[in-house]
């Protein structure tokens, strides 16, 4: 437990800390931070006075690396990427106006779409990852990207979640059953 503790701390300090800032996609540099972490937790337990057998420290960095990639996709990451995050601050900043599902589409679509120019962010991201390119101004999917689409289509099979988002037709709601005739 204490070395998930350190790593963790390592994790967050590393965070702060200028080291690869050159990486612009906060999940691959998180990616990298959490490795690095847990390479020196497991370094700190060697170095100790007492002897460690091999498992024992190879058990305690992978129990720091797998702490920490599960805080940096549930928080950090999730809320780089959350619409959900961005409305609450949206709705918090607008407390005092008339705001409807209308409103807080127009503000997404102004702010966040615009302003804040998320598409092509997004398309920097998806570029850098290797799973688009752009060719004579168009984005057009790789080898790699069809792949990743069709993994992702296959998660979103399995966990239920959203098929619009993987692009497959929606679901149909369960059938009402049948009016009783009493």
């Amino acid at each position: 437990m204490l070395a998930v503790a350190a790593g963790f701390i390592l994790y967050v300090g590393l965070t702060r800390s200028p080291l690869f800032a050159g990486i612009s996609i906060l999940f691959y540099r998180g990616l990298i931070l959490c490795a690095l972490s847990a390479v020196l937790v497991m370094a700190a337990m060697v170095l100790r006075r007492q002897r460690l057998d091999l498992a024992t420290i190879v058990a305690a960095g992978a129990l720091s690396l797998s702490f920490n990639i599960c805080f940096l996709i549930v928080l950090p990451v999730t809320l780089d990427r959350s619409i959900s995050v961005f409305m609450l601050a949206q709705i918090e900043q607008h407390q005092d106006d008339a705001l409807d599902s209308r409103r807080i589409t127009d503000i997404f679509v102004r702010k966040y779409v615009g302003d804040m120019r998320q598409m092509d962010r997004r398309i920097a991201e998806q570029t850098a990852s290797g799973n688009i390119v752009t060719v004579d101004g168009h984005v057009r999917l790789t080898d790699q990207g069809h792949r990743f689409l069709a993994l992702s289509r296959t998660l979103a099979r399995l966990f239920g979640t959203d098929p619009r988002f993987v692009g497959l037709a929606p679901t149909a709601p369960p059938e009402a059953p049948a009016a009783s005739p009493h």
